[in-house]
């Protein structure tokens, strides 16, 4: 009677120790998913601030674009009126030249403006 005491004893060790690590695994699952969802929103946020530095720079690219035309356009005015044509003539070429530029050359390479954006010690100004 004791041989069978201890293969029932045994198998109830046995099965304490499966439920003992499936409890330890369920609490590994939990972790990890905890670090997931923490690297996660790491990422999310990481992906918005991003986002807002490239839709400033975007604004600023452009509210200088317009300023830029504006003076120009007011030298273009003034060499006019001077009857100034060779003054006319390099203001038409600087025109030209600003409205053949996009802003969106600069952003072409993703992975240069990745590397900028990421560069340490990088100080921005807005």
């Amino acid at each position: 009677m004791s041989v069978k005491m201890d293969l029932s004893l045994k198998g109830v060790l046995a099965g304490i120790k499966v439920v003992a690590e499936c409890v330890r695994d369920i609490e590994k699952e939990r972790t990890e998913q905890t670090r997931l969802r923490e690297e996660s929103r790491v990422n999310v946020e990481h992906i918005h601030a991003m986002r807002d530095v490239l839709l400033d720079y975007l604004d600023r690219g452009f509210d200088e674009r317009r300023e830029n035309f504006r003076q120009l356009f007011e030298r273009l005015d003034g060499a006019i009126a001077s009857d100034n044509v060779r003054m006319a003539a390099v203001v038409l070429d600087s025109v030209v030249k600003l409205a053949e530029a996009s802003p969106f050359k600069a952003l072409r390479d993703v992975a240069a403006t990745r590397a900028v954006l990421g560069k340490p010690g990088t100080e921005w100004k807005f």
